[in-house]
Parts: C-alpha cells; sequence; structure tokens
C-alpha cells in the first residue's frame, strides 16, 4: 500500500464531532464528517439513490450502433454474427440487404432510392439469413436504406409508389428478421432529392407541400409492416438547424443543400404510428468536441423553443416532442487521421484514445438513447477478410489501411465499452482478471477478518455518525461472515475508508451487506484532495445494493477520478436504523483500479 495512505483510523465515533466543530471553517468538511450548513452524511446520501436514478438515464440505458465501410449483410450477418458480438462493443450494428433479380442482376438497400419497382421473392433469402441470426448482444440492429442513386420528380406518383413499396418490403423483413428498424441515410450521393430547384415551376411552399404527401407516404408504407418500427435517420432537422434561428426559415431552407428535408419530415411524422420512434441521428455530432457542444445540439432538437421543432408545423409540434428521440453521429477516423487533415482530433492529455473517450461519453450523455458510431479506413469485423483483403486497395494510404479498429488505435474496443456501459465493462474486466490470477484489491482488510487491536473499529476503517443524532454502534463483529463491519440502530452513519487515487484513473468498487429490520444501506464514493479535503461533490457516486442470492446484497459500480483529486473515499452507510433489531452487516469490500 502506498504510504500515502494510513490505514489506522482518524476519526473515534464522539471525539471527531467536536474536533470539527472547532475547526472546521463555513462550508468545510472533515475527515469523518460534514460540517454546516451542508450537513448531509454518507446515510443521507443513502436515501437519494433511487430518487437519483430515476431522474438520469443510466448509460447502460443507451445504445451504440455500429456503422461503416464494413457494413454485413445478410449472408454476413448469418455466419459471422456471434463472432461480431464478441468483436464490437455495441448493443446492434446497421446492415444492408442485397438480392439477385430474376435476370440475375444485384439490388440492394444501398441504392434502393430509385423508381425500380422489386419483387418480395427476391428478399427471401435475406429473410432466412436474418431468421437464422440468434443474437445474444446486439439487440437493436438496424436495415439501411440510403436516398441514393435516383431524384425522384415529387410529383412522380408511380415512382413514390415503387420507392413506399421497396420501404415496405424492408419494414417486413425487418419486422419478420426480428430487427428493431430502418435506419435512414438522405445523404444524396446521387442526385440531389432534396435541393429546391426553382426552374421547376413551383414556388418553394408548393414544393414542400408535395414533399410533405411523400414523407407521409413512405413513412405510411413503414408503418403498415412495422407500426412499433425505429426509424434511425443519420440525420433529420439537425442537418439544417441555422433555419430554424431566423424568423422566416423558408428563405433560408429554398438555398440550402436539405432545404426540403424538414418538409419531408413533417409528412413522415404526420403519418407516423403512435408506437413508431423517429430519431435524428444529428451527423454533425462527427464535429463537435466537448461537453457543451453535445449538450447545446441536443437542446436544440429538443426544445420547444428550439430550431429544430420550428422548423415542424404547428400542428405536428406536441408528436415531435413524443416521437422524436435526439440522436449524434461519432466519427472514428477523426482519432486515426494524421495531423493536418480536415479530419482529426488532438490528443487529450497525450491521449488521442482519452479524446475518443471523453467525446463519446458527452454524445452518450447528450443522446435520448442513440449513438451510431461510424468509421470507413478500418474494420471491426475480422471475418470481412476471410475470403478477400477487405478494402485493400482503396484504404492502402489511410492511416487506417483497412485494418481491424484495434489495430489501429489499441484499446478502442475498451474504451467504447466502457462509454457504453462502465458497470458492465468493469464486471467483465474484473472476471477477466480474476480468471488469470491477476486482481489486485487495493481495499485494507476488505474481508474484515482482521480484529481490532484497539477500540472496537475493523481496522482500516473509521467511522462517522450524525452528530444530531448519534444513537446506535458502529463496531467490528466477529459472528458474521468471519468478521464484518456492523451498524446497529444506526440513524446515520458510515464506515470510511480513504485510497490513493489520480485523475483520470477508474475504479471498479463492490461491496457486500446484510440488512436486517429497517435500515437504508448503500455505498458513497466521494473525493478528497492531497490536504483532506472534500471536492468535486457534483462527482459522488451512490451504489445502490441490489439482491445477490439469499440474503445478502451486493453493491457495484464504476467511478473515474475528478480532476485535483488525490484520495479515493469509500462509505459504507446506513440510515432509518430505530430499534436494537434493525442491524446492518458489510463484508467483502473489493476496490479494483482499471487503468
Amino acid at each position: 500500500m502506498s504510504a500515502r495512505f494510513d490505514p489506522r483510523p482518524t476519526r473515534s465515533e464522539s471525539s471527531a464531532a467536536a474536533r470539527r466543530s472547532a475547526s472546521a471553517g463555513p462550508r468545510q468538511r472533515t475527515a469523518g464528517g460534514w460540517s454546516s450548513p451542508r450537513r448531509l452524511a454518507a446515510g443521507a446520501l443513502c436515501a437519494v439513490v433511487l430518487f437519483a436514478g430515476a431522474l438520469s438515464a443510466r448509460a447502460a440505458d443507451k445504445k451504440f450502433i455500429e456503422l461503416g465501410w464494413d457494413i454485413p449483410d445478410t449472408a454476413f450477418l448469418r455466419t459471422e454474427h456471434l463472432a461480431m458480438e464478441q468483436e464490437g462493443p455495441f448493443d446492434g450494428v446497421v446492415f444492408r440487404v442485397e438480392a439477385k433479380t430474376g435476370d440475375g442482376k444485384s439490388v440492394s438497400t444501398q441504392a434502393g432510392w430509385s423508381r425500380q419497382r422489386w419483387n418480395k421473392e427476391w428478399f427471401e433469402d435475406a429473410l432466412g439469413d436474418l431468421k437464422a441470426c440468434r443474437f445474444t448482444k446486439f439487440s437493436h440492429n438496424f436495415l439501411l436504406f440510403n436516398a441514393t442513386p435516383e431524384r425522384i420528380e415529387w410529383t412522380d406518383g408511380e415512382g413514390w409508389d415503387a420507392l413506399e413499396e421497396k420501404l415496405r418490403f424492408c419494414a417486413g423483413l425487418a419486422r419478420e428478421g426480428k430487427v428493431k428498424g430502418i435506419a435512414l441515410d438522405f445523404e444524396p450521393y446521387g442526385q440531389n432529392q432534396w435541393k429546391f430547384d426553382p426552374a421547376g415551376g413551383r414556388t418553394f411552399a408548393e414544393t414542400a407541400a408535395l414533399a410533405r404527401q411523400r414523407g407521409a407516404q413512405l413513412a405510411r408504407g413503414i408503418g403498415s409492416e412495422m407500426p412499433s418500427a425505429v426509424i434511425l435517420a443519420l440525420f433529420l432537422n439537425s442537418v439544417v438547424a441555422r433555419a430554424g434561428r431566423v424568423d422566416d426559415p423558408a428563405a433560408i431552407l429554398a438555398e440550402e443543400h436539405y432545404g426540403l428535408l424538414p418538409a419531408f419530415f413533417n409528412g413522415m411524422l404526420d403519418a407516423a404510428t403512435p408506437q413508431m420512434v423517429l430519431v435524428d441521428g444529428c451527423e454533425l455530432g462527427y464535429y463537435m468536441n466537448s461537453v457543451e457542444a453535445y449538450q447545446r445540439a441536443a437542446l436544440e432538437m429538443r426544445s420547444w423553443h428550439g430550431p429544430a421543432i420550428k422548423l415542424v408545423a404547428p400542428e405536428s409540434r406536441a408528436r415531435y416532442r413524443q416521437q422524436v428521440q435526439a440522436g449524434f453521429g461519432f466519427y472514428l477516423d477523426m482519432f486515426v487521421n494524421p495531423e493536418g487533415n480536415i479530419y482529426y482530433r488532438s490528443p487529450l492529455e497525450g491521449s488521442r484514445l482519452k479524446r475518443l473517450s471523453r467525446n463519446l461519453a458527452a454524445a452518450r450523455d447528450a443522446s435520448d438513447e442513440y449513438v451510431w458510431i461510424y468509421g470507413e479506413q478500418c474494420r471491426w469485423w475480422s471475418g470481412l477478410a476471410k475470403d478477400k483483403p477487405w478494402r485493400e486497395q482503396q484504404l492502402k494510404n489511410t492511416a487506417g489501411k483497412g485494418r481491424l479498429w484495434e489495430e489501429a488505435l489499441p484499446g478502442i474496443t475498451r474504451a467504447i465499452a466502457r462509454a457504453r456501459d462502465v458497470r458492465a465493462a468493469a464486471r467483465e474486466e474484473i472476471a477477466q482478471r480474476k480468471a488469470r490470477g491477476a486482481a489486485a484489491n487495493l481495499a485494507v482488510n476488505a474481508d474484515f477478518r482482521q480484529q481490532p487491536t484497539g477500540g472496537t473499529l475493523p481496522p482500516g476503517w473509521s467511522s462517522w455518525k450524525d452528530e444530531k443524532n448519534p444513537t446506535g454502534s458502529l463496531a467490528w463483529d466477529a459472528t458474521v461472515g468471519d468478521g464484518s463491519a456492523r451498524a446497529a440502530q444506526v440513524a446515520s452513519g458510515c464506515f470510511i475508508q480513504r485510497l490513493p487515487a489520480a485523475p483520470g484513473e477508474t475504479f471498479a468498487v463492490s461491496a457486500e451487506c446484510l440488512a436486517k429490520g429497517a435500515t437504508t444501506p448503500a455505498v458513497t464514493i466521494r473525493w478528497q484532495t492531497s490536504e483532506g479535503q472534500w471536492t468535486h461533490e457534483a462527482d459522488d457516486s451512490l451504489l445502490a445494493f441490489e439482491p445477490a442470492g439469499g440474503d445478502w446484497k451486493t453493491a457495484f459500480g464504476a467511478v473515474t477520478v475528478p480532476a485535483g483529486a488525490s484520495q479515493l473515499i469509500v462509505l459504507l452507510g446506513v440510515r432509518g436504523q430505530q430499534t436494537a433489531s434493525d442491524v446492518c452487516w458489510f463484508d467483502n469490500v473489493e476496490v479494483y483500479r482499471l487503468d
């Protein structure tokens, strides 16, 4: 153990309060407790665990979706889907559907925006591929449909009927193949559907009205086959948000590259089923480089008075608020391209991976549910190289060179996994370490088997009780679990241990408890400076105890040390105990440094 950590108790149960009242200044907290005016003890913090969890979505509730030049088709999914789930730290993938026409020509959903008619029979093999998949992790997969290669005249009823029919085919395929929905890429890689052409003989308003009708037509077609579809658009109104910041959006939209897309989207809202979810994937997230940038963009997509909703017809704004989510695109090539490239992100604290982690976490926190992670120069799926080199000639002069992402940017898989769900990633990492016999628990007297040599507290642990109501006892107990920490009839109090930590480090923390009677236990992780001052109170972490089989419960979480902190403080807290039969035992504390 580092010399910076003194394992001896630093506060007794009774004398700490007197020392605090004599020496602590306003708004300061001493090593053992909290002084006026903020008197929240660890036990009191425990009471708001469930409340805090209800107010903010957990990172685990967010979904990371992979999309890139390594996009799989259904045949690849069929043979490789289990391997893909092991290789990619995602919740799902965007895939393409390919088929053969009656005369042997190829068709693809990546190039389906045309007047060509499709036959449903062409896609029987693709449906068989999807039905053969047995995904266990990738539960949010999306079928990609691109707005390319043609521009269909807004008045071309036959052309739009053909396009609606194709999207109905895709929605039915997605439904029967247990796919989450359709990913729509409105970028015109061929002719531009969305740029207003004044030479067409109609005004912008007249053309926008036609575009709205066509949006409704396509949404109606999707909904007829898949009423609960999630439509993950790579961008919607976010791409022309600047038009929503002026008094007359139409004047801006008439000149924009995507000027007719808001009208088309209005039509989609008109015809969307009540169960349908539409995601504005905000591809402009590629260029964002701060927490503030992502939060500002999300607010602009969500707000009743934001620029995105200003581009929505007034009668549809309530539906927009109910059914449209804010999402983000995230561009991985930014973190492998060389300095000087237009798509480049510089290192953070000497590491480009750290900047990736920070930005991806910012995108995750700002999104409602989905972040789609896009890359071109590298690949996630090793199976792509089985038959032939993957884009060898096309990518040979790039920084990525078509390698696996983990080869091009070592550590990227773990970084994305942690950003996606740090608790799940930490559990897996610790399990792997334990299997190798390489897990070093940093907690002192973690199993509470050491007997006190003086006093009643377990060695390595100090304690605190609410000085206004210092009832009950916090002590070592030899009779439970080969030794444990026991809190009995404590209105509010905790056991405390301090461990050295450095800003940016990530730790996994767990503990077990057995509670009897009226008691509310929780683990709180807090932070101190090297001088012993409490810091970054907004970054306190509350770990709730969850059933683990039998009477014992387990709390588990992962925390990252904030800037300026040099000590991680573990508090095993209780509150609400009233009688001698209200008892809680703590045992088997584990603290692992993950970095």
